[in-house]
């Protein structure tokens, strides 16, 4: 078990237990939620020189957006083995990586950064490795990693899943409308039963991550079918991937979600320094001043940003 749960999840356990009984409809305060992939976080560039000093710092500063004073949750894809959690532990924050994933020699874990408020509303209560409750047969090259967060903003606890996914690359679309449904399948046997090593679980979920697919793709009501959802939002479905010559590309970044259950708001934050240039973030999608330059020094995705909170 990693020995962060050991140290913060896990002694909170014991006070979300004892307040469970308490739980009822009323509506959490909002968490500013991130999905970032990283391009290989913890590998070099002889191209760049400080690259992997300016990515850490890249992290950072995403964990830690000014212009809210909202807890944070930052999600990252593409984390490498090579990469050390202190790194990009922003003051005041708490990183989890998970287990490696993939089934070549290419290899990546997912990542979480968690920057709480003074008062401290927001726990981890677990985090889980999918890969146990993928479908026998089936292919997920990346199966997702699943936290279970409390929010107590409100007075009560409130509970929800966020599912952080990097679905499978290559020629053709079948593979990965493929794995986005057996993403709702995994849904579905999270919110039907507590997973070994969880206190709980919860109807409420946000999965996201890069679905190397536009957000209109038939791939997200399939999702929804298997999952449960009874009213599918798939947002934002913007041009998120830059090619190297500083281009946006491909719509392939997205928070999926029930919006019966829970309210995903794009976010809106000011300007700051990021990876030799600046950006803001305008329509729930980090805005480089300089796409190249971005690309260059930090990452072939633009991060999405959202304010969540469960109705």
């Amino acid at each position: 078990m990693n020995r962060w749960m050991h140290a913060r999840a896990w002694s909170k356990r014991a006070v979300f237990l004892g307040a469970a009984a308490m739980l009822s409809s009323t509506a959490s305060a909002e968490i500013l939620v991130t999905s970032q992939n990283t391009l290989h976080l913890g590998s070099g560039s002889s191209s760049v020189p400080g690259y992997l000093a300016g990515k850490n710092e890249f992290i950072r500063r995403l964990a830690i957006w000014p212009g809210s004073t909202l807890p944070r949750l930052t999600f990252l894809q593409e984390v490498m083995r090579t990469q050390d959690e202190d790194d990009i532990k922003p003051v005041g924050g708490e990183v989890i990586f998970g287990n490696l994933k993939g089934s070549t020699s290419y290899r990546e874990r997912y990542g979480l950064v968690l920057v709480d408020v003074p008062a401290d509303h927001v726990a981890i209560l677990c985090h889980v490795d999918t890969a146990s409750l993928v479908t026998a047969g089936t292919t997920l090259e990346r199966a997702p990693d699943a936290t279970l967060v409390s929010d107590t903003s409100s007075g009560r606890p409130q509970l929800i899943w966020f599912l952080n996914f990097h679905a499978i690359f290559g020629s053709g679309t079948t593979p990965r409308r493929a794995e986005a449904a057996e993403v709702g399948r995994i849904v579905a046997t999270l919110r039907g039963a507590t997973p070994a090593g969880c206190p709980a679980t919860s109807q409420n979920v946000v999965v996201m991550g890069d679905w190397n697919l536009p957000g209109t793709d038939r791939a997200f009501t399939d999702l929804a079918r298997n999952a449960g959802f009874t009213r599918l939002q798939v947002s934002p479905n913007a041009l998120t991937s830059v090619s190297a010559t500083g281009a946006r590309v491909s719509a392939y970044d997205h928070f999926v979600w029930d919006d019966s259950l829970v309210q995903v708001t794009l976010a809106t934050l000011p300007v700051q320094p990021f990876c030799n240039t600046t950006a803001t973030v305008a329509s729930g999608v980090v805005n480089p001043a300089n796409l190249l330059t971005f690309r260059r020094h930090c990452s072939d995705h633009l991060g999405i940003v959202a304010q969540v909170r469960v109705r």
